[in-house]
């Protein structure tokens, strides 16, 4: 029994001494990332402005100014919608309002001579205010009436179809002659299709890595391979703030000066951007980041034990990874390939190795 007793206890110790043992593990110093990081995005040109132009005005067209590839200034007149009824019923409104208002003078001068008369008794209060109240109808006659001109004028000026912008004509859907519905769906009943091409907007879809990093004055280079040799510098202007479910991309747009109109626009092209990486950014080899119950994880070397920390995962550059963390610096070494058995505390012995996480 005492021999089975001794084994026992031998066992015991030795269990224990290796389970204090601390595990072997590779480590690797991180190396600050301070280069520019180079992105090439694809996209194409926009419009700064596009607009469809309708007619609110309903009767056959008698005029068609402008023709596929003009340019027009804001204002201009691009066609004219005849309207007869419109128009007879503008000078019918006119000529009642000059009806109603000889009416009103009439009855406003009665009421005052009433108002005069009565002091001295010649007419009586009863039809003095009668003809106050005749003199006030006739006024409100007169409102009603201007307002029904107005109105009328309103749907003539309907008849002009005017630019709202300066820009080029792209598209145009009718002839001189043509019946104009001021109630016409949208798919079939415009006229013109205008778009502003002096500046021109360049829409990208950045991956996450990217849109992140972007500051408000940063700039592009834009080239297109139907310029050769030419770049053309694009300014940041809008950032949609919200990631695309479907893709995980996020719509950028960057403005080209296009004064000189040497740009069309739906012109794909690539836009370069150079972008200085954050505060605490980091290179590590790749296989020192790991996932955890959805937590993006690296494992570092310190004081002879293990610790785990967040980290926020950037470019995959192959043998190294970008990573952004608070908690992490060049003097601490990240473990390599971490045992899936680790967890925080446990002790650990360090093996540096002599591969450098970045270039």
């Amino acid at each position: 029994m005492k021999i089975l007793a001794t084994i026992l206890s031998l066992s015991c110790l030795i269990a224990t001494a290796f389970a204090a043992d601390p595990m072997a593990v590779k480590t690797a110093q991180p190396v600050p990332a301070t280069k520019a990081a180079r992105y090439e995005v694809p996209g194409r040109t926009e419009p700064f402005e596009s607009a469809t132009i309708f007619t609110r005005a309903t009767g056959v067209i008698s005029e068609r100014r402008y023709e596929i590839g003009d340019e027009v200034k804001s204002g201009d007149v691009l066609a004219v919608v005849a309207t007869p009824e419109v128009d007879r019923a503008v000078d019918a409104a006119k000529a009642n309002v000059e009806q109603v208002k000889a009416r009103a003078g009439i009855a406003l001068s009665l009421s005052e001579r009433s108002t005069r008369l009565l002091q001295s008794q010649v007419v009586s209060k009863e039809e003095t205010e009668q003809r106050q109240t005749t003199a006030s109808e006739t006024a409100a006659a007169v409102r009603v009436a201007e307002a029904e001109l107005a109105k009328l004028e309103e749907q003539q000026r309907f008849s002009t179809v005017m630019a709202p912008f300066d820009g080029v004509i792209s598209a145009r859907n009718f002839d001189r002659g043509d019946l104009a519905r001021g109630d016409a769906a949208p798919s079939t009943g415009w006229l013109y299709q205008l778009d502003r091409l002096d500046t021109l907007r360049f829409a990208v879809y950045a991956s996450p890595d990217l849109a992140l990093r972007l500051g408000k004055e940063k700039e592009a280079h834009v080239e297109f391979r139907e310029f050769p040799g030419r770049t053309f510098t694009a300014k940041l202007a809008h950032v949609s703030r919200v990631f695309d479910t479907a893709s995980g991309t996020m719509r950028i747009e960057l403005l080209l000066d296009n004064k000189d109109k040497t740009l069309p626009a739906g012109l794909t092209g690539t836009a370069t951007f150079d972008v200085t990486p954050p505060p605490n950014t980091f290179l590590v080899p790749t296989n020192a980041l790991i996932s955890r119950e959805g937590s993006n994880l690296v494992a570092i070397a310190e004081d002879g034990k293990v610790r785990f920390i967040d980290v926020l995962p950037g470019r995959n550059l192959g043998r190294n990874v970008e990573i952004m963390s608070d908690g992490l610096s060049a003097q601490t070494p990240v473990i390599l390939n971490p045992n899936a058995m680790l967890r925080d505390g446990d002790a650990i012995k360090a093996e540096p190795t002599p591969a450098v996480a970045g270039k």
